[in-house]
């Protein structure tokens, strides 16, 4: 790197300074990989749990019924849950119920509908037929829910979770 001396006008190499990002071989994960990372996580531990579920299942029908769940089931149901936790819902949905979520607090990833039916469902809104690829049936976006204990009502005193 190069740079100026103002008092001589002379032109100086400067040796490069690395960041401490540079230094360690690390980036700082943005809020969106920090979610997401934070979802792979869950959805690992919603297989394990998924997987003991099925495997101490009394009968092959119950057996069926645990592996036809969804993995958000499981994340939401077993890896989610905490202690007060009733329900959870998007954050329109939490609206449209009049409720507000509480500020600051950061919503759960969940895996949201695969991209193929969300366009598929698009298409047959606006009356056309669309063929979803292969690709856009196995991409799963995030989605994000709030929890019953992540927001208030207007007629609730609003309380700090702690």
């Amino acid at each position: 790197m190069k740079n100026i001396d103002i008092e001589t006008g002379e032109i100086i190499e400067i040796e490069d300074f690395q960041t401490a990002e540079e230094q360690t071989g690390q980036k700082e994960l943005s809020n969106r990989d920090a979610q997401f990372q934070r979802l792979l996580e869950a959805s690992a531990a919603a297989k394990t749990i998924k997987a003991a579920f099925m495997e101490n299942a009394k009968s092959l029908k119950q057996a069926l019924y645990y592996q036809s769940l969804p993995l958000n089931h499981y994340i939401l149901k077993y890896v989610y849950m905490a202690e007060g936790v009733t329900e959870f819902k998007k954050f329109k949905e939490w609206k449209s119920d009049g409720a507000t979520i509480r500020k600051g607090e950061k919503a759960f990833p969940i895996w949201g509908q695969p991209v193929g039916r969300q366009k598929e469902n698009e298409a047959e809104r606006k009356g056309e037929e669309y063929e979803a690829t292969e690709e856009e049936r196995q991409r799963f976006p995030m989605c994000y829910v709030f929890s019953n204990l992540q927001v208030s009502f207007k007629n609730q005193p609003q309380t700090v979770a702690v």
